[in-house]
């Protein structure tokens, strides 16, 4: 009789332990426990930052789409993944964190409408991993191949990959409202108890191990290529400054080994002849020195992005893993007990992401944050400055390259055949 009030005692310690627990995480809609409890009361210091933070993400993130509609130059490929991710966290500010808020006292109480909370930051997080791993594959493709990326890559095909990343977040986050949970035994919707275990395990997974390993995978091979190109860079400009020296000499030494013309004509068509060809070497010696210093400071600009966009990458990874690993945690031990400090730091980690990125655009990518400027100068009434004139594409750049090179080899193949006719 002893054992079995121990017992029964034992089992109202783990399930009051379990309620602490959920009570801090009802305000994580992606993956948490989730307790339909009427008796909970508002949090208040809670509910007014997360108030402030959907304020600053709504804010934040509608200047940045409406700075993207404005600017031309913003409209670049790579960056219709940062205002899809803008769009993801204006949806998060707008209705996810709002979500949190009304689930943090125990609402909604039906339990379809509490898997559509639940999925709603589900669907959210998951289409911003994917389109940061789309993302990242661009970068692979452009540093790697760019004169295939060139050639291929196209804004619909953009949007496309966009379009799909979108589809397949909406698909795999909506999973439990078509059925992949689990019927609670209780009238409670605690996430635990809700969402099948092997949903979970294919959530941590597919969303956050996979994605993450291929992020690291590709930045790391981005950053070994630009620093191989940039050796490459460095040899073509001694090359190039070596050439541009030895062009003299080498006019010299062509007139010296004429001789003394034999007749006027034939002494002045060699001297013509000697002059085109040095005018023709420095004219195409002045081209390649004027590619080359394009091609560097597109380098340069092509690197600088990418090193921002990584920075974005490791920000998102940092925000939400605490959260989605906590939670993994809690389905394989829901009697491991989470301090309730620790579970609203790491809610209120992942919600701040969606507040913050406008500001790490702002500060790391350059157009965005000139673009801003004068967009907040507008809305206050100042005259904003005048845009600034777009830098060179690294990826056009090489095409340019690219496409002079085959011009001078069909210049080349022409004038070989003139010759031979002659």
């Amino acid at each position: 009789m002893s054992c079995d009030g121990a017992t029964m005692e034992c089992g109202n310690v783990g399930n009051e332990t379990v309620a602490a627990v959920a009570s801090w995480a009802n305000a994580s809609l992606p993956i948490g426990p989730f307790g339909r409890r009427p008796e909970l009361g508002l949090n208040l210091p809670y509910a007014l930052f997360e108030g402030l933070v959907a304020l600053t993400a709504i804010f934040g993130n509608t200047l940045v789409i409406v700075a993207f509609k404005r600017e031309r130059k913003l409209r670049r490929r790579t960056n219709f993944y940062i205002i899809s991710l803008a769009s993801a966290d204006l949806l998060v500010g707008t209705f996810g964190i709002p979500f949190a808020i009304l689930s943090s006292i125990g609402l909604p109480r039906n339990l379809h409408a509490c898997l559509f909370t639940i999925s709603l930051l589900v669907v959210l997080c998951t289409i911003s991993i994917f389109c940061l791993v789309a993302v990242s594959i661009d970068r692979y493709w452009a540093i790697l191949h760019p004169l295939a990326y060139s050639r291929n890559m196209r804004t619909k095909t953009t949007i496309g990959i966009i379009s799909v990343c979108w589809l397949i977040g909406s698909i795999i986050g909506f999973l439990p409202l078509f059925g992949w949970h689990e019927e609670p035994d209780e009238d409670t919707c605690l996430f635990v108890k809700v969402m099948d275990y092997d949903y979970l395990v294919f959530l941590y997974l597919f969303t956050i191990i996979i994605p993450a390993v291929l992020l690291l995978a590709f930045y790391i091979h981005i950053y070994r290529v630009i620093i191989r190109q940039r050796k490459q860079i460095v040899s073509m400009s001694s090359v190039d400054a070596r050439f541009s020296e030895s062009l003299p000499n080498l006019a010299n030494s062509d007139t010296g080994a004429q001789g003394p013309p034999m007749g006027g004509t034939t002494g002045g068509g060699g001297s013509c002849r000697q002059a085109a060809l040095v005018k023709r070497r420095s004219r195409k010696d002045n081209y390649a020195g004027t590619m080359l210093r394009v091609l560097r400071a597109a380098q340069k600009r092509e690197v600088k992005a990418t090193q921002n966009l990584s920075i974005i990458v490791l920000f998102f990874m940092v925000c939400w893993m605490p959260l989605h690993t906590i939670n993994c945690i809690m389905a394989f031990c829901p009697h491991c007990q989470i301090c309730g400090a620790v579970m609203l730091f790491v809610i209120t980690l992942s919600h701040l992401n969606s507040a913050l990125n406008p500001l790490l655009y702002a500060y790391h990518l350059k157009d965005f944050r000139e673009a801003l400027k004068r967009l907040l100068l507008g809305l206050c009434g100042l005259n904003p400055p005048a845009a600034r004139r777009r830098e060179p594409d690294f990826i056009n750049c090489i095409s340019t390259i690219a496409n002079h090179q085959q011009q001078q080899q069909h210049d080349q193949h022409h004038l070989h055949l003139q010759q031979t006719a002659r």
